[in-house]
């Protein structure tokens, strides 16, 4: 997510020889470096190194999650343009300033040496604790990130709780033209670069799994007041899920996907989910319409358990009771 004037400030400090920050990391079970802080960086260098940057669009940024081929292919999927890096230069005689082209290619054979043999630090972090190494990582993580462009919640998330749970959420929201109406109102509505699509399909299998109506009346377990929280510890769960497990939630979110009708909210992070397990317990044999949304949306039991940002148990066993009873 960094913009083209921060990659070509990296550029300026190799050029000049000036330290770069360090890269954070830690190997996994394959001996391989992850990298925890330092991707914008090192995507930066290597699109300098190119001689390329994005192609401008309203909603740029590089997505590296690549299972085949790796970060270079992820690259590749991206509309990349050639690209001029320059840098301010004071004459000494006139103390006027110009711009140079410092562009790898067009560097003289002294300063592209000061460039290549340039010191990049890695410090590698040693994660023990098996049983909470994602945990572990993921506060390391966050850490780390409170410099630079931070990273959404929901891309962090991405970072450590990679694995074939999500690779199913993200294929969904890449490709199902279905979703992308009922999240943006436009099946070629771009993911949003902040993660919050992905997200929002996250919380609606955390409520799937964590669900129970006992005589119609809904129960959250392991809810503790925080959603973030909630969506936390399910990711780590779901690094664990069987094949068949992933399955099934991805059969559940098509099923719903089929259900819903047109459809015009603007509360969906708080109306999905329950939307969601209300129609798997009637078995999906539900219509979601437009109607039917903003008259739950408007009344006033529903606004009642949505007043602020943050919801308690409470609040969403009522909210999911009041919309278990209006469809």
């Amino acid at each position: 997510r960094w913009t083209e004037a921060q990659a070509q400030e990296l550029a300026i400090s190799l050029v000049r020889g000036m330290p770069i920050p360090t890269i954070y990391g830690y190997r996994n079970e394959q001996q391989q470096i992850v990298v925890l802080d330092g991707q914008q960086r090192l995507i930066s260098l290597y699109l300098y190194y190119k001689g390329k940057f994005i192609k401008k669009k309203r909603n740029g940024f590089i997505n590296a999650k690549e299972k085949n081929g790796g970060f270079k292919n992820a690259l590749e999927r991206w509309e990349l343009i050639d690209k001029d890096y320059y840098m301010e230069y004071v004459m000494a005689e006139s103390g006027k300033t110009r711009d140079i082209d410092i562009s790898y290619n067009k560097l003289d054979a002294k300063t592209r040496r000061i460039v290549d043999f340039a010191q990049l630090n890695l410090v590698l972090i040693n994660v023990a604790a098996e049983k909470f190494k994602e945990r572990t990582i993921y506060k390391i993580f966050a850490n780390l990130n409170k410099g630079g462009i931070p990273l959404s919640t929901q891309e962090l998330r991405n970072g450590i709780y990679g694995c074939a749970f999500y690779d199913m959420l993200h294929e969904i929201n890449e490709t199902n033209g279905k979703w992308r109406m009922m999240y943006g109102g436009n099946k070629e509505k771009e993911v949003n670069k902040e993660g919050k699509d992905v997200e929002l399909l996250l919380k609606l299998c955390a409520f799937r799994k964590n669900v129970e109506f006992a005589n119609k009346k809904p129960a959250l377990k392991n809810y503790k007041g925080s959603i973030k929280r909630f969506l936390d510890e399910f990711s780590e769960q779901a690094i664990n899920f069987s094949e068949s497990d992933i399955v099934s939630y991805k059969e559940a979110l098509l099923k719903f996907f089929d259900c819903v009708e047109d459809i015009d909210t603007k509360k969906k992070e708080s109306l999905w989910p329950g939307l969601f397990v209300v129609s798997e317990r009637k078995r999906f044999d539900v219509r979601i319409t437009k109607e039917i949304c903003k008259r739950i949306e408007e009344s006033d039991e529903y606004k009642e358990t949505n007043t602020s940002g943050t919801s308690s148990k409470s609040d969403i066993e009522a909210r999911l009771k009041y919309i278990d009873e209006q469809i």
